[in-house]
């Protein structure tokens, strides 16, 4: 079977020549051991320790730091390397002891462990950290050009990007059989793993299966929880507010914790890429750490199994896919732009909004799975662009076609913008 290109491969490749240490963070079955397996050149010398092995994990907590000299001439691939992070200090002396050697280890882990203070201090200088997430729409059509999101994050201005919008078209069969494409996206999610399962009970028992797996395992690896069962009855309420402003609080009382047990188990989804943080926007920092923030999966086939829902056409589970995908185009971009949401005080309120960085044109997104553009749609996508000159509306929907529905406001297919 050929093996699907990944948007992150020609990166890694360039950190495994200028970099000391290269990690590949990502969930579980992303395809992290795969795209190594096909990305090191076979002039190459490797050697690899699969840690999910006892006898691997013992032999390198007894004698890592032998083992490591030993084969200093190769890279030294440490699969699963969350599992002994004692390793992390004996990588630390090795590179300190080589430093002018590139690419001495790739590491790849399904546990954000540089969210561990005592790691990220350890590995600091040392280490390029990327995030594989589940294929994006782009990698599952594989897609060589940049979709239509990258390239008006390309563009240098608004004219530029309203040149781009205004002169995009797909023929209509291409058309219709990308928006089936994102359809199953939006059903299923993104896992490597359905390349081959192609029938649809099939992809939702492996998902049920795969919940089940980081419930069990991946979250026993980074505490022992008292009573698991609290976990997740906190986990499918929490994908209910998926989406929507996270009241910490009133989540608690719902189920019946305490805010700090729920904000420790979001850290627990946060550090096994199951979900992630979007932040309200504010030109204060301070006031952003202040203020309700909402939160979404990583991949939407894993939210409908943990609501046990595979049926339901909603908005909730559109606007997911959607924000996903834009959270990966960032994610594959080595871009220091970060997507989050605004709101005003008067409830005047968008989905997304990508601020600017040194001159970045801002974009500000609505999501609505309608096939029609309405004018109660951009509402309040037109407050926020008659604010900023320099900004852009996106409606993302799934009409269509690309349409201009006011000043720097254009209305765009998902399937369109992502392709």
């Amino acid at each position: 079977m050929d093996i699907l290109k990944r948007r992150l491969t020609a990166r890694i490749e360039h950190s495994l020549v200028t970099d000391r240490v290269t990690a590949l963070m990502g969930p579980r079955q992303a395809g992290k051991t795969t795209l190594v397996r096909h990305l090191l050149k076979p002039e190459k010398k490797v050697q690899y320790y699969n840690l999910k092995d006892p006898d691997v994990r013992r032999a390198l907590k007894e004698n890592g730091r032998q083992e490591f000299e030993h084969f200093k001439g190769a890279t030294i691939i440490l699969d699963e390397v969350q599992t002994v992070p004692s390793l992390l200090e004996m990588i630390q002396l090795q590179v300190d002891e080589y430093p002018e050697k590139k690419g001495q280890f790739l590491l790849l882990g399904s546990n954000h462990l540089l969210l561990n203070r005592h790691i990220k201090e350890s590995l600091a200088g040392r280490v390029a950290l990327f995030t594989l997430l589940p294929f994006s729409f782009g990698e599952l059509l594989q897609s060589d050009e940049k979709s239509l999101m990258e390239q008006l994050l390309l563009a240098d201005s608004v004219s530029q990007c309203a040149v781009i919008l205004d002169h995009y078209y797909l023929p209509a069969a291409e058309s219709h059989l990308y928006k089936e494409a994102f359809k199953k996206l939006d059903r299923f999610g993104g896992y490597p793993e359905f390349i081959r399962r192609i029938d649809p009970q099939d992809r939702q028992d492996w998902l049920s299966s795969y919940h089940q797996t980081y419930l069990e395992t991946d979250l026993r690896q980074l505490v022992e929880l008292r009573n698991p069962e609290s976990f997740e009855i906190f986990e499918k309420m929490f994908a209910q507010r998926v989406g929507n402003l996270m009241n910490i609080s009133e989540l608690g009382r719902d189920c019946n914790l305490t805010a700090d047990t729920i904000r420790r188990f979001i850290g627990y989804l946060h550090q096994l890429f199951i979900s992630w943080q979007a932040k309200p926007y504010h030109t204060n920092p301070g006031k952003r750490m202040m203020k309700m923030s909402k939160y979404y999966f990583y991949d939407t086939g894993l939210l409908r199994s943990v609501l046990g829902d595979f049926v339901s056409i909603s908005g909730q589970f559109f606007e997911n896919t959607v924000l996903t995908e834009l959270k990966k185009i960032l994610c594959h971009n080595a871009t220091r732009r970060k997507l989050y949401f605004s709101r005003t005080a008067t409830g005047v309120e968008a989905d997304g909004f990508l601020a600017p960085n040194n001159g970045d044109t801002p974009f500000f997104f609505e999501v609505k799975q309608s096939e029609k553009s309405r004018p109660q749609d951009i509402r309040h996508l037109g407050k926020y662009v008659a604010e900023t000159k320099s900004s852009i509306g996106l409606l993302i929907n799934n009409a269509p076609g690309i349409e201009k529905l006011a000043d720097r406001i254009w209305a765009v297919p998902a399937a369109w913008l992502f392709h």
